[in-house]
């Protein structure tokens, strides 16, 4: 219940549930503020027209018991009329007599603005039970307009995990081989190149994991350098002609470790398979950032990296710096990217929100 009802949703399906709910309470909402604003205005209309039927009676039966009565000479009636203004009388009904007077029927202002008070409130009630009403219908709307997405969603999903549960066995027959491969023959380029490719597949298995299992992200405190250290070791084994150059200061931060070995594992993978031969890794952790940088090729459009599928080369998939990105929002971690062709890439990493010492 709590799912269909936008909760428990996955970040796609709440962005589809709340634009449907906005759009469709947004339009009916402006539509019910103009109708109850004319339904107020005829309503204070009403009591006007009401006002003066009572003083057309009262002007034929004197029985004046909610108006104030009085007979002035034809000739003062200017005055008497601005002398009613300014001392508070909203309405008055004149109609003179044979005898050059004039029958004056006012009410005070006090006595309408009493009345006024009294439909504007019960119209203020009406207006929010009706858009409480329209909130309910809103949310329903939504609810039943998202449905076929996310069942459509959620089987494309469940068709992936059986897909990648099934990578599983061709990919641990191939590390098993490749291991009996690199003891019969060493490190031999052919051997190399293929564990850099299983490893390509590894990455691309839990990136593809990552980014359908959307659980929540448990926190802890983590001693970053040599957290860094840790996952910089597993990249010395595999690219072995790749220098790694790390400065880091010793700093705490309160994250997921899982998520950020993930972050780290794509930018360090990018900056080793993307490196130009006998290139650097360059990792400097200093005043709550951390940057990753190397000596490869550049990207053309680094404005687009983060984009889903974006790919400059054949390499790969396009969505192992998509992970990154919405790993990184949901750490609150901001990261920006430079890069040159030619020259090479630099990922920057805000710790600041993170940050424990």
């Amino acid at each position: 219940m709590l799912r269909e009802w936008g909760i428990c949703l996955k970040r796609y399906e709440k962005e589809s549930f709340v634009k449907s709910f906005m759009l469709f309470f947004g339009v009916q909402f402006l539509f019910l503020t103009l109708v109850m604003w004319q339904y107020h205005k005829s309503e204070v209309h009403q009591y006007d027209m009401h006002i003066m039927h009572e003083m057309t009676e009262c002007s034929y039966t004197l029985a004046c018991s909610n108006f104030e009565m009085d007979f002035v000479p034809m000739a003062k009636e200017k005055e008497f009329n601005k002398w009613y203004e300014e001392n508070g009388y909203y309405m008055l009904f004149t109609l003179p007599n044979e005898k050059n007077h004039a029958l004056k029927l006012s009410l005070s202002l006090d006595k309408y603005h009493t009345k006024y008070e009294k439909i504007l409130f019960n119209n203020k009630i009406k207006y929010l039970l009706f858009a409480l009403i329209l909130l309910i219908v809103s949310a329903l709307f939504a609810r039943f307009a998202i449905r076929p997405l996310r069942d459509a969603l959620e089987l494309n999903d469940e068709f992936v995990k059986d897909m990648l549960h099934d990578f599983n066995t061709p990919l641990s027959s191939l590390k098993i081989n490749h291991k009996l491969l690199e003891k019969k023959f060493g490190e031999e380029s052919a051997i190399l190149r293929s564990e850099e490719a299983m490893k390509t597949l590894a990455d691309l298995q839990s990136n593809m994991h990552y980014f359908l299992s959307h659980s929540p992200l448990n926190e802890e405190s983590i001693e970053l350098s040599s957290f860094i250290q840790r996952r910089v070791l597993s990249y010395e084994d595999i690219f072995k002609e790749i220098k790694f150059e790390l400065k880091l200061n010793k700093s705490i931060i309160r994250t997921n470790p899982e998520a950020l070995s993930r972050i780290l594992d794509n930018l360090l993978s990018n900056a080793c398979k993307y490196n130009r031969k006998n290139g650097t890794v360059i990792i400097i952790l200093e005043e709550k950032q951390l940057s990753i940088a190397d000596t490869g090729i550049g990207i053309r459009e680094p404005q687009k990296v983060f984009e889903r599928f974006y790919k400059e080369t054949s390499r790969g998939m396009g969505i192992g710096l998509h992970v990154v990105q919405k790993l990184c929002d949901d750490l609150k971690i901001s990261i920006e990217v430079e890069s040159e062709l030619n020259k090479g890439t630099r990922f920057t990493l805000n710790l600041e929100k993170v940050m424990l010492g």
